[in-house]
């Protein structure tokens, strides 16, 4: 629980990959530290190990978790941000606060998403690759979610 604690405070991401901890480590369901991490509040992501030779794609763990743990959308969405926020990828991150989806100063008024954001929010965003990223998975999340009105969150 204190390696947990440390991880909220620092920020550190866990990746959970629920088949392949269940084929390797026979570990799965209530079993499963998930639930865990979750409650102690320790940003989760879905992951698989190489679908080459694991047979398992995202979708599949997605879909897994959902069942096993009795997710909503929401936990999804935020798993999938959380794959982007904690990703290696160049820049600052759109999210000030990663755990409620609150953008960083510069986009705070904007829709997020938006097709044009505004000149300050489209500055911040030029100057950062993974803010981009995440700025085009929120467009996404949107054309999803228009398409399936009754599954927004």
């Amino acid at each position: 629980y204190g390696l947990m604690a440390e991880m909220v405070e620092r920020g550190v991401m866990v990746e959970i990959l629920l088949t392949s901890n269940d084929v390797i480590l026979g570990v799965e369901g209530k079993d499963h530290p998930f639930e865990t991490y979750r409650a102690m509040g320790v940003p989760v992501a879905l992951s698989t190990d190489d679908e080459g030779v694991s047979r398992i794609d995202l979708t599949h763990e997605f879909v897994r978790a959902a069942r096993t743990y009795d997710l909503d959308y929401a936990n999804m969405k935020a798993f999938a941000r959380n794959s982007m926020t904690y990703a290696f990828i160049d820049g600052d991150s759109l999210w000030q606060d990663p755990g409620a989806a609150v953008a960083v100063a510069d986009c705070a008024k904007e829709a997020l998403g938006a097709e044009k954001p505004g000149k300050v929010c489209a500055s911040f965003l030029e100057g950062s690759e993974k803010a981009r990223l995440q700025w085009r998975l929120e467009r996404d999340f949107a054309v999803f979610e228009a398409s399936w009105p009754t599954h927004r969150p």
